[in-house]
């Protein structure tokens, strides 16, 4: 199994950001807007290690704030206490998962201090002038912009320039304010960056100007990378905190109790960790809705399946993990969806990772009923063995599920 790291991490990376951006079925592109923004700003005002580290870390600076209801913008835009004491962990938590991802360190330093401002009024450090890195204070600009042009407000550059002024030497300083204009003119950027269809044209080029960060094969970086990629899922609703890692680290073991080869078994365990990247569109209320769900929004759950898949297609690393991941919710005779895929049609490893999956569900605690106990939730697999779950895998699972 020959995979780049370096390419697969930056895939992965980008794919975070994109969907960190979506609600429900609108795409907000944010950080690709800011990634952007800050690639033109920076210009030749820092070198291309910064350059690099820079663009990443406006992938990635507003990671920490997943978990909030809402896209964090919708706070950003509100004025008062309340609202900015919400937000005022996510560089910490952002820059705390960065952190996890391999050379991602200098990026994660850009991202804590993103919402600093020059004059010491900024959070989470109160930090000032020049103790800001100049990366995380274009970060800042960049941020800045978008979430203004986020509001409707501000769709001519007169008016964004007018914005912008009233905090030039407070949040930043004359000379990046300058800069910033300068880059939002330069070949029609302020124009072509509000509208949604030249964003990906927009994010490819700033991409490939920037380079990808240079990962050694010497570390286990896909997997460090996803696994972060898992917790980040997960963060996204309180009641599947930790679920991704957990049915990763449950298939990896059942796969290796079946005596698969290396290759079948990190391939399984990496899919077990994105097996539910899908589900990032699906709002809150559904996920936190404490009696059943309607026809329309069981549908809507459904639909995560598909979304997997396309989301895992996007990278072309790691495509092959696509089929697997998607899969998990078809049932061996043939009852389950998104495609009603029956016995050895479904992909071995998908299931593998649907009795993990099933199995972490039931002793989990959700809004519509009460965990079970490992043994509890053994038995209701071991009914299910032939009509949802594959009876073979069953019998090889069981006693390893029962001690956990």
């Amino acid at each position: 199994m020959k995979t780049n790291p370096t390419k697969c991490v930056a895939e992965i990376i980008s794919i975070l950001s994109y969907i960190s951006d979506v609600e429900g079925d609108h795409r907000l592109y944010h950080s690709w807007k800011v990634a952007i923004l800050s690639s033109n700003i920076a210009g030749n005002r820092l070198n291309s290690r910064e350059r690099k580290n820079l663009f990443y870390a406006a992938l990635l600076h507003d990671i920490g704030g997943i978990s909030l209801p809402f896209h964090i913008i919708h706070y950003l835009l509100r004025q008062g206490k309340v609202y900015r004491n919400i937000v005022l962990s996510h560089p910490i938590v952002g820059a705390g998962l960065t952190t996890q991802i391999p050379q991602m360190g200098t990026a994660s330093r850009y991202i804590l201090d993103h919402h600093e401002w020059i004059n010491g009024t900024g959070y989470p450090r109160a930090k000032i002038k020049d103790f800001i890195p100049l990366a995380a204070q274009i970060l800042r600009i960049s941020d800045t912009i978008d979430i203004l042009l986020q509001s409707g407000q501000y769709s001519k550059l007169p008016s964004l320039t007018r914005r912008l002024k009233e905090t030039t030497g407070k949040e930043f300083d004359k000379r990046l304010f300058n800069a910033a204009i300068a880059a939002l003119k330069k070949n029609r950027l302020f124009d072509r960056i509000k509208n949604e269809e030249n964003i990906f044209g927009l994010f490819k080029h700033e991409l490939s100007k920037t380079g990808l960060i240079h990962i050694s094969r010497k570390h286990d970086a896909i997997g460090k990378t996803l696994e972060t990629a898992a917790e980040i899922i997960d963060m996204k609703h309180p009641f599947t905190a930790g679920h991704s890692l957990r049915v990763s680290h449950y298939a990896m073991k059942v796969a290796l109790a079946m005596k698969l080869n290396h290759d079948e078994i990190t391939i399984i365990k990496w899919a077990g960790l994105i097996h539910d990247i899908g589900k990032v569109n699906l709002e809150r209320k559904i996920l936190d809705k404490p009696e059943s769900l309607t026809v329309s929004e069981y549908h809507r759950v459904q639909e995560h399946t598909n979304l997997t898949n396309e989301i895992m297609n996007l990278i072309s690393e790691l495509k092959y993990l696509a089929p697997i991941a998607s899969s998990h919710h078809e049932f061996f005779d043939g009852s389950g969806y998104p495609h009603g895929l029956k016995g050895d049609y479904i992909p071995l490893g998908s299931r593998v990772i649907s009795i993990c999956d099933s199995f972490d569900a039931m002793i989990s605690n959700r809004p519509y009923r009460k965990n079970l106990t490992p043994k509890q939730a053994c038995a209701e697999i071991k009914k299910r063995a032939g009509a949802q779950f594959d009876p073979e895998i069953v019998k090889i699972a069981i006693p390893i599920l029962k001690k956990l």
